[in-house]
C-alpha cells in the first residue's frame, strides 16, 4: 500500500501505522480526512477564521509529534479531536478579549421559498443558538459541537474528552442544560 488511491481506502489504524513507519502519504491522508471537522470543531470557540486555519495546522502538527503515544490507532479520529479542543483552550488563554462574530449567510438553514420571514425566524433562532454556545465554557461548547455536528456518541466524546463514558455522557446532559438556560436567559425581556 502506498498510493494516494489505496490510502484514501485505508482505515486510520492503517494510516497511522504507515505514519509511524515513515510514510507522510498515508499522514496526508488523515489531514485531507479529518481537517474539516476539526475545523468545524474549533470553530465554537475560535471565531476568526485565519486563526482557526492556523489552529488546524497546528493540531495536526501536535498529533504528527504525538502520533507515537496514541494507544489504539483506530481512535486516531476523537484523539486528534482532544488536539484541537487542546489547542482552542490554550488558543483562548492566550487571547485577552474574547469576540463573537455572526454567523455566515451560508449558515442559515432557511428556506428561500418561504419568504422573508421564515428567513428572519431561522436566522434569530442560529443566532440565538451561537450566543448561547459563546457563553458556554470551551468543554461544554466543544461537546455539544462534536454530538451535533458529528454525530459522536458518547464513546466517541469519551475519548476526545479523556473522561469515562458515563462522565462523558453528563458533560453533555449538562451542555444541553446550560446552552437552554442561556437561551432561555436571553430571550427574558430587560428588566
Amino acid at each position: 500500500m502506498g498510493s494516494k488511491a489505496e490510502w484514501a481506502t485505508a482505515d486510520d489504524g492503517t494510516l497511522v501505522q504507515a505514519t509511524l513507519s515513515g510514510s507522510p502519504d498515508a499522514f496526508a491522508q488523515l489531514f485531507r480526512r479529518h481537517a474539516t471537522g476539526v475545523r468545524r470543531a474549533l470553530s465554537d470557540n475560535v471565531h476568526d477564521p485565519e486563526c482557526r486555519r492556523d489552529l488546524v495546522q497546528e493540531t495536526f502538527t501536535r498529533a504528527l509529534t504525538k502520533l507515537h503515544g496514541l494507544d489504539d490507532p483506530q481512535q486516531f479520529r476523537p484523539w486528534v479531536f482532544q488536539i484541537a479542543r487542546n489547542a482552542a483552550i490554550d488558543n483562548l488563554r492566550a487571547r485577552t478579549r474574547v469576540t463573537t462574530e455572526q454567523l455566515a449567510e451560508d449558515h442559515h438553514p432557511a428556506n428561500e421559498d418561504e419568504g422573508p420571514e421564515a428567513t428572519a425566524q431561522v436566522r434569530e433562532l442560529s443566532d440565538a443558538i451561537s450566543n448561547g454556545i459563546a457563553t458556554l465554557p470551551p468543554r461544554d461548547a466543544y461537546a455539544l459541537s462534536m454530538v451535533v455536528q458529528f454525530g459522536f456518541g458518547p464513546d466517541d466524546v469519551a475519548a476526545a474528552l479523556d473522561i469515562s463514558y458515563g462522565n462523558a455522557k453528563v458533560v453533555v446532559h449538562r451542555a444541553r442544560a446550560r446552552l437552554r438556560a442561556a437561551m432561555e436567559h436571553a430571550a427574558l425581556p430587560a428588566a
